[in-house]
């Protein structure tokens, strides 16, 4: 394990292997040691040093006040341990044993480079902050680097979080992709992209109301600090969630413009033998049926389509059939649901009842007991 842990990552920190704060005083010092320890196991010349942390003064004024700021460093550092050295001293060179000092800027770069789903969650979690944020020591030299250094791991960052949404948003891990966008906006607010990625990730959730805050926040941030308006294709994006709330106030306003219309059942099954055959028994009973293999595509059709019955499996892709009813619900959809269900136990039951819905089917059932199951929940929506 290691005995120094120093984080370069947001605010300057060293912790002692059981993590508790380890105070180097001088600035110097831990401007030395932030230096050193990006540098795993490579020496590197007093000169160097001396020029880096001290070039607004004489060579050898520089090298005393190395010297200084070396005795300091050991004798805080000796608290740690007695018998291992934590700074590494051969003749002129100076290092850090990357065998006792952990780094979180190295173990970030190492993470970044792996590209694996937890490398790069693990990454994200990882940048707390840009790289020694607010840290100065003016000198030019130190500064310009810990610029340089900055601004490489903020890009890193910024396409560790977009490598990681995209593998999130192939998984169906909607609430994951919403988290890793969220995070990605506050190390870059003005990435116009990641606003439209979180806009489209709320209306799979099925939250309009969220994606059309996520719109303002966007266009309010562009104005603010760009003096632009938002791009085409945000604008048309803010356009479709406006139409599909808008579709919803109309159902639950219960306007049709249709006459005579028939009752319109939405069947979300991700199966798709089940899902055509329950088609066909519902086509032929005269009813209209529109099908959805999982919660995302249901949600959308909810929004464009006046739908009377729901007809839902409960272990769905991306959103399961609880949760996509309880967003309908949370967006002014009321229509009843029928779950249909194969799950084993009394809780998937339980639960479907205690969020609103009208009847609770066990897989396999029979076409005519659907049929009348589903007559009966209709009839009772129009009495009520």
């Amino acid at each position: 394990m290691a005995l120094l842990q120093i984080n370069l990552l947001g605010d300057f920190q060293t912790r002692g292997a059981s993590g508790s704060l380890v105070t180097l005083h001088s600035k110097k010092s831990q401007a030395l040691v932030a230096y050193l320890s990006t540098r795993p196991a490579q020496l590197v010349s007093r000169d160097k040093i001396a020029t880096l942390l001290w070039g607004s003064t004489a060579q050898e004024q520089a090298r005393q006040s190395l010297r200084q700021t070396l005795f300091g460093l050991r004798k805080e550092l000796a608290i740690l341990s007695e018998s291992q050295r934590i700074l590494v001293e051969e003749g002129d060179q100076l290092g850090i044993d990357p065998e006792l000092v952990e780094t979180d800027s190295v173990r970030f770069q190492t993470l970044a480079d792996d590209h694996t789903d937890g490398s790069l969650e693990a990454a994200a979690e990882l940048y707390e902050g840009d790289f020694l944020e607010g840290f100065t020591i003016n000198e030019e030299k130190f500064d310009q680097w810990v610029l340089a250094e900055r601004e490489r791991l903020h890009e890193i960052a910024l396409k560790v979080h977009s490598e990681l949404l995209e593998q999130q948003g192939r998984a169906g891990s909607i609430d994951k992709a919403i988290a890793t966008a969220q995070r990605s906006l506050r190390i870059d607010a003005l990435q116009e992209n990641v606003h439209r990625g979180l806009m489209r990730l709320y209306m799979q959730r099925g939250d309009l109301v969220s994606a059309l805050q996520q719109y303002e926040t966007c266009a309010r941030l562009l104005k603010r600090e760009l003096r632009v308006e938002p791009e085409q294709e945000t604008r048309k994006l803010h356009q479709e969630i406006l139409q599909l709330r808008s579709s919803a106030r109309l159902h639950v306003a219960g306007e049709d413009p249709r006459p005579d219309r028939k009752p319109t059942i939405l069947v979300v099954e991700d199966n798709q033998l089940n899902r055509e055959l329950t088609n066909a028994v519902l086509r032929q009973a005269g009813y209209t049926v529109l099908l959805a293999k999982d919660g995302a595509e249901a949600l959308l059709l909810l929004g464009k389509e006046r739908v009377d019955l729901l007809l839902l499996d409960i272990d769905l892709p991306f959103i399961d059939g609880h949760t996509l009813l309880e967003a309908a619900h949370q967006n002014g959809i009321d229509a009843p649901a029928i779950f249909i269900s194969g799950m084993p136990g009394d809780e998937p039951e339980v639960k479907a009842f205690q969020i609103g819905a009208a009847d609770f089917i066990r897989k396999p059932v029979k076409n005519s007991v659907l049929l009348m199951r589903i007559a009966r929940v209709l009839k009772d929506s129009v009495a009520g």
